[in-house]
């Protein structure tokens, strides 16, 4: 991190964040074809999703977590009990 940048001074905004959760969204059904086991499939949407969480600012990591739960619901995907 450059001197005097902070980690909120990094976030992306809302509108890229969405942007980065509506790819998360239609690439869901590819990756649901590509990681037929489910552990595969966990660990290609884990990275995703933290990949946009990373870039959430303090304001808007609720909201992140918001659409990716809607992200699933909308796919019927159901995490791994280890992970709710």
């Amino acid at each position: 991190m450059s001197p005097g940048c902070t980690l909120e001074s990094m976030a992306k905004s809302r509108a890229e964040l969405n942007e980065m959760l509506d790819a998360l969204d239609s690439f869901v059904p590819g990756l649901e074809s590509s990681k037929p086991h489910a552990a595969d499939f966990w660990d290609a949407f884990n990275k995703l999703a933290q990949a946009v969480q990373e870039n959430a600012g303090p304001d808007d990591h609720g909201w992140v977590c918001e659409r990716l739960d809607a992200i699933q619901v909308k796919h019927q995907l159901v995490p791994p009990a280890d992970q709710i």
